[in-house]
C-alpha cells in the first residue's frame, strides 16, 4: 500500500510539472516504506535519511520550476500559488530542523506521513489551473 497515489491527483495540462509530480509522488511513496521499516524495527535509517534528504530537494526543485514557469508566462495568481508552496517549505524546513536537532528521524516522518493531504488539495485545485493557463499560453507561442 502506498502512502499517495498518482490517480488521486489531477493530470495536468504541462508534462513537465505532470512528469515532475509523478516522480515526486513516487519518492514520497519510497520515504513512507522505509519510514514504516525504520518505525517497526529500526533498520534502514541511513537509507530513509538519504530518502528523506532526496525527497526534499525535489521539492524544492519541484516550486522553484513551478513558479518559474508562472512568471515565464505572467500567471495571473503567482503570488498566492507561492505563497502555498512557501507555506509548505516552512512547514517541511521546521520538521527538517526539528528532526536534525534532535537527532528524532520521526519529527520528519510525521510531517511527511500528513503532507498527502496538503499535496492532493493543491494538486487539484491550484496546480491544475496553473497547468491549464500555462498549457494554453505555451500552445500560444506555438502559433
Amino acid at each position: 500500500m502506498a502512502l499517495l497515489y498518482a490517480e488521486q491527483v489531477e493530470y495536468l495540462d504541462v508534462e513537465e510539472m505532470q512528469a515532475t509530480h509523478e516522480e515526486e509522488i513516487k519518492i514520497l511513496n519510497e520515504v513512507e516504506k522505509l519510514a514504516t521499516g525504520y518505525i517497526i524495527n529500526k533498520s534502514n535509517l541511513s537509507q530513509l535519511e538519504a530518502k528523506l534528504d532526496e525527497y526534499i530537494a525535489h521539492v524544492k526543485e519541484h516550486f522553484t520550476n513551478e513558479e518559474r514557469l508562472m512568471r515565464k508566462y505572467d500567471f495571473p495568481s503567482y503570488e498566492m500559488h507561492k505563497t502555498a508552496h512557501d507555506m509548505f517549505l516552512n512547514d517541511i524546513n521546521y520538521a527538517i530542523k526539528q528532526w536534525k536537532n534532535s537527532g528524532d528521524v520521526k519529527k520528519v516522518i510525521n510531517f511527511i506521513f500528513k503532507s498527502p493531504e496538503w499535496i492532493v488539495l493543491h494538486i487539484n485545485t491550484v496546480d491544475a489551473p496553473t497547468a491549464a493557463y500555462i498549457a494554453k499560453k505555451m500552445a500560444l507561442e506555438e502559433e
